[in-house]
Protein backbone atom coordinates (compact mmCIF):
# COMPACT_ATOMS: atom_id res chain seq x y z
CA UNK A 1 0.00 0.00 0.00
CA UNK A 2 1.59 3.44 -0.81
CA UNK A 3 1.70 6.14 1.63
CA UNK A 4 -0.88 8.11 -0.80
CA UNK A 5 -3.57 5.18 -0.11
CA UNK A 6 -2.99 5.31 3.15
CA UNK A 7 -3.52 8.99 3.62
CA UNK A 8 -7.08 8.79 1.63
CA UNK A 9 -8.12 6.10 4.36
CA UNK A 10 -7.13 8.16 6.88
CA UNK A 11 -8.83 11.29 6.13
CA UNK A 12 -11.84 9.94 5.17
CA UNK A 13 -12.11 7.50 8.16
CA UNK A 14 -12.14 11.39 9.98
CA UNK A 15 -15.45 11.52 8.47
CA UNK A 16 -17.61 9.02 10.53
CA UNK A 17 -19.34 9.67 13.27
CA UNK A 18 -16.81 8.33 16.56
CA UNK A 19 -13.93 6.67 16.16
CA UNK A 20 -13.36 2.64 14.64
CA UNK A 21 -12.81 0.46 17.05
CA UNK A 22 -9.99 -1.66 15.55
CA UNK A 23 -7.84 -0.91 12.77
CA UNK A 24 -5.61 -3.55 11.67
CA UNK A 25 -2.99 -4.08 9.40
CA UNK A 26 -2.85 -7.45 8.28
CA UNK A 27 -4.13 -9.69 4.88
CA UNK A 28 -2.71 -11.93 2.46
CA UNK A 29 0.81 -10.71 3.32
CA UNK A 30 3.51 -9.49 5.80
CA UNK A 31 2.94 -6.12 6.71
CA UNK A 32 6.43 -6.21 8.21
CA UNK A 33 7.46 -6.50 4.80
CA UNK A 34 6.80 -2.44 3.89
CA UNK A 35 9.12 -0.15 5.21
CA UNK A 36 6.28 2.49 5.58
CA UNK A 37 4.35 0.88 7.94
CA UNK A 38 5.38 2.85 10.98
CA UNK A 39 5.00 5.81 9.24
CA UNK A 40 0.99 4.41 8.29
CA UNK A 41 0.70 3.36 11.65
CA UNK A 42 2.23 7.10 13.34
CA UNK A 43 -0.77 9.00 11.10
CA UNK A 44 -3.54 6.51 11.91
CA UNK A 45 -2.85 7.29 15.74
CA UNK A 46 -1.99 11.25 14.93
CA UNK A 47 -5.41 11.58 13.57
CA UNK A 48 -7.38 9.37 16.52
CA UNK A 49 -9.21 7.46 14.20
CA UNK A 50 -9.24 4.33 15.85
CA UNK A 51 -9.50 2.66 19.66
CA UNK A 52 -7.17 0.43 18.92
CA UNK A 53 -4.20 -0.12 16.26
CA UNK A 54 -3.00 -3.56 15.64
CA UNK A 55 -0.41 -5.57 13.26
CA UNK A 56 -1.19 -9.99 12.48
CA UNK A 57 2.30 -10.54 11.37
CA UNK A 58 4.73 -13.91 11.53
CA UNK A 59 7.20 -11.91 13.48
CA UNK A 60 10.28 -13.07 12.07
CA UNK A 61 11.44 -9.47 10.67
CA UNK A 62 11.08 -7.78 13.98
CA UNK A 63 14.18 -6.33 15.05
CA UNK A 64 15.02 -4.31 18.37
CA UNK A 65 14.89 -1.20 16.10
CA UNK A 66 11.88 -2.27 14.31
CA UNK A 67 9.79 -3.02 17.66
CA UNK A 68 11.37 1.06 18.85
CA UNK A 69 9.35 2.13 15.71
CA UNK A 70 6.38 0.44 16.15
CA UNK A 71 5.76 0.90 19.64
CA UNK A 72 6.67 5.09 18.98
CA UNK A 73 4.14 5.28 16.35
CA UNK A 74 1.47 4.34 18.23
CA UNK A 75 0.85 0.56 17.78
CA UNK A 76 -1.35 -1.08 20.26
CA UNK A 77 -1.51 -4.51 19.88
CA UNK A 78 0.77 -7.01 17.77
CA UNK A 79 -0.80 -10.58 17.15
CA UNK A 80 1.69 -13.22 16.11
CA UNK A 81 1.13 -15.88 14.20
CA UNK A 82 3.63 -19.09 15.11
CA UNK A 83 4.44 -22.13 12.98
CA UNK A 84 5.65 -24.03 15.64
CA UNK A 85 7.83 -24.13 19.14
CA UNK A 86 11.06 -24.62 17.45
CA UNK A 87 13.48 -24.28 14.39
CA UNK A 88 13.08 -27.81 13.31
CA UNK A 89 9.55 -27.58 12.83
CA UNK A 90 9.76 -24.02 11.37
CA UNK A 91 11.81 -25.91 8.54
CA UNK A 92 9.18 -28.86 8.00
CA UNK A 93 6.34 -26.18 7.93
CA UNK A 94 7.58 -23.55 6.20
CA UNK A 95 11.03 -24.46 4.48
CA UNK A 96 13.01 -21.84 6.07
CA UNK A 97 15.43 -22.28 9.17
CA UNK A 98 15.17 -19.76 11.23
CA UNK A 99 16.88 -18.96 14.76
CA UNK A 100 14.27 -19.43 17.37
CA UNK A 101 16.04 -18.33 20.30
CA UNK A 102 16.75 -15.11 18.71
CA UNK A 103 12.84 -14.60 17.30
CA UNK A 104 11.68 -15.63 21.09
CA UNK A 105 13.84 -13.14 22.37
CA UNK A 106 12.78 -10.05 19.76
CA UNK A 107 9.54 -11.09 21.15
CA UNK A 108 10.42 -10.56 24.54
CA UNK A 109 11.76 -7.29 23.51
CA UNK A 110 8.71 -5.88 22.22
CA UNK A 111 6.84 -7.12 25.16
CA UNK A 112 9.34 -5.39 27.81
CA UNK A 113 9.41 -1.96 25.76
CA UNK A 114 5.60 -1.57 24.79
CA UNK A 115 3.95 1.39 26.65
CA UNK A 116 0.55 0.23 26.16
CA UNK A 117 -1.43 -3.07 24.37
CA UNK A 118 -0.95 -6.23 24.10
CA UNK A 119 1.54 -8.82 22.78
CA UNK A 120 -0.86 -11.42 21.45
CA UNK A 121 0.85 -15.53 20.25
CA UNK A 122 -1.36 -18.37 18.30
CA UNK A 123 -0.11 -21.19 16.81
CA UNK A 124 -2.34 -24.12 14.81
CA UNK A 125 -2.62 -27.29 16.57
CA UNK A 126 -1.51 -28.88 13.85
CA UNK A 127 2.13 -27.41 14.08
CA UNK A 128 1.97 -28.66 17.66
CA UNK A 129 4.16 -32.29 18.46
CA UNK A 130 2.12 -34.46 21.48
CA UNK A 131 3.04 -32.48 24.51
CA UNK A 132 4.36 -29.35 22.69
CA UNK A 133 1.56 -27.40 24.14
CA UNK A 134 2.92 -27.15 27.32
CA UNK A 135 6.31 -26.00 25.68
CA UNK A 136 4.09 -23.44 23.97
CA UNK A 137 2.46 -21.89 26.99
CA UNK A 138 5.89 -21.89 28.71
CA UNK A 139 7.82 -20.16 25.92
CA UNK A 140 5.58 -17.30 26.40
CA UNK A 141 4.17 -16.99 29.66
CA UNK A 142 6.13 -14.14 30.53
CA UNK A 143 6.40 -12.65 27.17
CA UNK A 144 2.98 -12.39 25.83
CA UNK A 145 -0.51 -10.86 27.12
CA UNK A 146 -2.16 -13.80 25.65
CA UNK A 147 -1.98 -17.20 23.98
CA UNK A 148 -3.90 -19.54 21.97
CA UNK A 149 -3.67 -22.56 20.22
CA UNK A 150 -6.06 -22.54 17.39
CA UNK A 151 -8.20 -25.32 15.68
CA UNK A 152 -7.07 -25.76 11.81
CA UNK A 153 -10.20 -25.22 9.67
CA UNK A 154 -10.85 -25.49 5.98
CA UNK A 155 -10.79 -21.99 5.11
CA UNK A 156 -9.65 -21.83 1.43
CA UNK A 157 -10.16 -23.79 -1.46
CA UNK A 158 -6.69 -25.99 -2.39
CA UNK A 159 -6.04 -26.15 1.16
CA UNK A 160 -6.17 -30.10 1.82
CA UNK A 161 -4.90 -29.42 5.85
CA UNK A 162 -8.31 -29.42 7.85
CA UNK A 163 -10.70 -30.19 4.75
CA UNK A 164 -12.58 -33.03 7.08
CA UNK A 165 -12.61 -30.95 10.23
CA UNK A 166 -15.74 -30.50 11.79
CA UNK A 167 -17.18 -27.03 11.08
CA UNK A 168 -19.74 -27.02 13.73
CA UNK A 169 -16.80 -26.10 16.08
CA UNK A 170 -15.13 -23.25 15.81
CA UNK A 171 -11.19 -22.24 16.06
CA UNK A 172 -11.57 -21.22 19.58
CA UNK A 173 -13.74 -24.62 20.29
CA UNK A 174 -17.13 -23.04 20.65
CA UNK A 175 -19.56 -25.48 19.45
CA UNK A 176 -22.59 -24.13 17.13
CA UNK A 177 -25.39 -25.22 14.39
CA UNK A 178 -24.56 -24.22 11.45
CA UNK A 179 -23.93 -20.20 10.58
CA UNK A 180 -25.98 -19.42 7.24
CA UNK A 181 -25.38 -15.35 7.86
CA UNK A 182 -21.82 -13.99 7.73
CA UNK A 183 -22.01 -11.53 10.21
CA UNK A 184 -17.97 -9.88 9.38
CA UNK A 185 -19.50 -7.27 6.28
CA UNK A 186 -22.09 -6.10 9.36
CA UNK A 187 -18.82 -4.39 11.25
CA UNK A 188 -16.03 -3.81 8.67
CA UNK A 189 -14.43 -3.06 5.88
CA UNK A 190 -11.55 -4.31 4.25
CA UNK A 191 -9.28 -2.06 2.13
CA UNK A 192 -6.75 -3.43 0.03
CA UNK A 193 -3.29 -1.99 -0.93
CA UNK A 194 -4.50 -0.56 -4.28
CA UNK A 195 -7.71 1.00 -2.67
CA UNK A 196 -10.33 -1.50 -3.68
CA UNK A 197 -12.66 -1.90 -0.59
CA UNK A 198 -14.38 -5.26 0.36
CA UNK A 199 -16.81 -5.82 2.93
CA UNK A 200 -14.48 -8.31 4.53
CA UNK A 201 -10.78 -9.45 4.71
CA UNK A 202 -11.22 -12.82 3.04
CA UNK A 203 -8.98 -13.43 -0.38
CA UNK A 204 -11.54 -13.97 -2.15
CA UNK A 205 -12.99 -10.36 -2.51
CA UNK A 206 -16.96 -11.19 -2.73
CA UNK A 207 -17.50 -7.98 -3.85
CA UNK A 208 -15.72 -4.91 -4.62
CA UNK A 209 -17.67 -2.19 -2.83
CA UNK A 210 -15.65 0.77 -4.66
CA UNK A 211 -12.18 1.96 -4.06
CA UNK A 212 -10.48 5.18 -1.67
CA UNK A 213 -9.80 7.01 -4.89
CA UNK A 214 -12.77 7.25 -6.61
CA UNK A 215 -15.09 6.88 -3.32
CA UNK A 216 -15.26 7.76 0.34
CA UNK A 217 -15.18 4.73 2.63
CA UNK A 218 -18.42 6.37 3.95
CA UNK A 219 -19.93 6.73 1.34
CA UNK A 220 -19.24 3.14 0.41
CA UNK A 221 -20.40 2.29 4.22
CA UNK A 222 -23.69 3.56 3.59
CA UNK A 223 -24.21 2.65 0.07
CA UNK A 224 -26.66 0.76 -1.84
CA UNK A 225 -24.03 -1.81 -3.36
CA UNK A 226 -23.17 -2.64 0.06
CA UNK A 227 -26.76 -2.83 1.74
CA UNK A 228 -27.59 -5.03 -1.44
CA UNK A 229 -24.69 -7.60 -0.44
CA UNK A 230 -26.18 -7.77 3.27
CA UNK A 231 -29.43 -8.05 2.30
CA UNK A 232 -28.23 -10.85 0.46
CA UNK A 233 -26.55 -13.06 3.71
CA UNK A 234 -29.76 -12.17 5.57
CA UNK A 235 -31.85 -13.92 2.80
CA UNK A 236 -29.63 -17.01 3.52
CA UNK A 237 -27.82 -16.63 0.40
CA UNK A 238 -24.64 -17.15 1.33
CA UNK A 239 -23.76 -20.25 -0.60
CA UNK A 240 -25.14 -18.19 -3.93
CA UNK A 241 -22.66 -15.27 -3.26
CA UNK A 242 -18.86 -15.79 -5.45
CA UNK A 243 -16.52 -16.28 -2.83
CA UNK A 244 -18.88 -16.32 0.35
CA UNK A 245 -20.13 -20.01 -0.60
CA UNK A 246 -16.24 -21.07 -0.62
CA UNK A 247 -15.73 -19.34 2.81
CA UNK A 248 -16.19 -21.05 6.23
CA UNK A 249 -15.65 -17.79 8.13
CA UNK A 250 -19.48 -17.45 10.46
CA UNK A 251 -18.28 -21.55 11.67
CA UNK A 252 -14.66 -20.00 11.70
CA UNK A 253 -13.96 -17.07 13.28
CA UNK A 254 -17.65 -15.45 14.45
CA UNK A 255 -18.17 -15.09 18.07
CA UNK A 256 -21.06 -16.45 19.15
CA UNK A 257 -22.67 -12.81 20.38
CA UNK A 258 -22.32 -12.04 16.53
CA UNK A 259 -24.26 -14.91 15.21
CA UNK A 260 -27.57 -13.41 13.07
CA UNK A 261 -29.30 -15.88 11.92
CA UNK A 262 -32.16 -15.82 14.10
CA UNK A 263 -32.45 -11.93 13.72
CA UNK A 264 -32.16 -12.29 9.85
CA UNK A 265 -35.60 -11.78 8.82
CA UNK A 266 -36.14 -8.84 11.03
CA UNK A 267 -32.73 -7.07 10.17
CA UNK A 268 -33.25 -7.47 6.51
CA UNK A 269 -36.65 -5.48 6.58
CA UNK A 270 -34.52 -3.21 8.42
CA UNK A 271 -31.88 -2.84 5.16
Amino acid sequence: MTSETMEKIVEQCLEFEGRLKLLSFMGHGEPLINPKLPDMIRQADSAGIASRIEVITNGSLLTHTLSDELIKAGLTNIRISLQGVNADTYKRICGKKINYDAFLEEIQYYFTQKKKGGVFVKVMDIALAEGEDTIFFNQFDGISDRMYIEQVKPVYQGVDIGRDADTGIDRYGVHHTHRWVCPLPFFSLSVWPNGDVTPCDAIYKPVILGNVHTHTLLDIWNGEKRRNFLREQLAFRKNQLKGCKDCCAPDDVSHPLDVLDEDAERLRLLY
